[in-house]
């Protein structure tokens, strides 16, 4: 699986690609390649399959111990980058920026130029790949690299979160930074849940959130087929109301008509 112990090894994960609420944190990892029997003693896994005590445990070791690089892409960023693009570019995107972050760093290129002594050294990319198509996401890596030469390589797979240690790093990194995001978001908002359409907790709080504010709130996903669903169903609902109030208030005022009819026939007659 691993080759060369001194080489630079990178894996890069997310956590967060599908909820309905709350951001998508994009981690990535550095270490080399003699470190990954500690990751294998340490029992890295892909972070979903690690309870959470582990998963901290696991985090802090991680930060304490090797270089760190993440970005967090909260609701209303992907609801603004979705209207240019999807999910799968995206991702591709943030890889390639947190990875260029490195290459600059190792090769000491500065103003597109790289230094000579720098340049031998060798990099492997890992990579848990969220397009279907592992030989087109890497090509889409690739072409985004400030660098590619014989001495950098990508591995791109799905499941990398689990067979490469390296990548279940940045997915514990990852996991970890979300949940404690959603964690704060509680203490704002109240139970939300997981944030993740399947989950009954974070629906019933979308429509109970809607349906006293008219609004989703700033943590949602709007652009999420959920989130849409919801809101055309509080539209309908308020619809129905309005209708129904007119009718109710349509028929108060012929029944108070008739009575003031009767009343003045009485009065005559």
């Amino acid at each position: 699986m691993y080759e060369n112990n001194n080489a630079i090894i990178l894996g890069l994960d997310e956590a967060g690609r599908g909820p309905v609420l709350g951001p998508m944190v994009i981690a990535l990892v550095k270490a080399t390649e003699k470190d990954l029997k500690k990751f294998e003693e340490l029992g890295f896994r892909d972070s979903k399959k690690l309870n959470k005590s582990k998963r901290n445990g696991l985090y802090d070791i991680i930060m304490e111990n090797y270089e760190v690089k993440t970005i967090i892409l909260d609701a209303s960023e992907i609801d603004s980058m979705i209207e240019k693009t999807n999910l799968n570019n995206i991702e591709i995107g943030v890889f390639s920026k947190l990875i260029n972050k490195v290459l600059k760093e190792e090769y000491n290129i500065k103003k597109g130029s790289v230094e000579d002594i720098h340049y031998n050294k060798k990099i492997k990319i890992y990579i848990d790949a969220c397009s279907n198509d592992e030989r087109v996401f890497k090509n889409k890596i690739k072409s985004k690299l400030i660098l590619h030469n014989k001495n950098i390589e990508i591995i791109a797979e799905h499941g990398a979160d689990d067979k490469y240690k390296i990548v279940s790093a940045a997915s514990i990194i990852a996991k970890v930074v979300r949940d404690r995001i959603i964690d704060n978001y509680k203490n704002i908002y109240g139970e939300i849940g997981s944030g993740y359409p399947s989950d009954r907790i974070t629906i019933n709080y979308l429509k109970k959130y809607i349906k006293e504010h008219g609004e989703l709130p700033d943590i949602a996903r709007k652009c999420w087929k959920t989130s849409k669903n919801i809101v055309k169903t509080n539209n309908k609902r308020k619809e129905e109301s309005a209708n129904n109030n007119k009718h109710h208030n349509k028929k108060n005022e012929n029944n108070s008509n008739k009575d003031e009819r009767e009343y003045i026939q009485k009065k005559l007659f």
